[in-house]
């Protein structure tokens, strides 16, 4: 199951980005140069990044958390997965319980209801 990024978190980074960047361009066409121009280009980057990737997927034993740019994943494997006050948890056989670094409100609403219900 793929879990996607929050549209809402996408938006922000988006909008924030465009601002950014059309206050850089226009700082830029009256013959300045801005460092919003460059933060405003890597905003726009997080948000359009945030919409085309996904945040992590579940398999049957395992969580994979790819990089947001980039080939680099993390991997967790896990023998029962909980759900902790809007993280995931992983235990292992032995106990060992392990938080995932995921969140819940940065997670896409119905994908997130879609996982807890598939977990219960």
């Amino acid at each position: 199951m793929k879990v996607r990024y929050s549209p809402v978190v996408a938006g922000v980074f988006l909008t924030l980005g465009i601002i950014c960047l059309v206050l850089g361009l226009w700082l830029l066409g009256l013959g300045q140069f801005a460092p919003g121009l460059i933060i405003g280009a890597m905003l726009t980057l997080i948000g359009v990044l945030y919409l085309v990737r996904p945040y992590f997927e579940v398999d049957t034993t395992s969580i994979t958390v790819p990089a947001l740019l980039g080939p680099k994943q993390r991997s967790f494997t896990f023998e029962t997965l909980e759900i902790d006050g809007g993280r995931l948890v992983a235990v292992s056989r032995d106990g060992a319980r392990k938080k995932v670094p995921v969140y819940r409100w940065t997670s896409h609403p119905a994908d997130w209801k879609a996982l807890v219900a598939a977990k219960s």
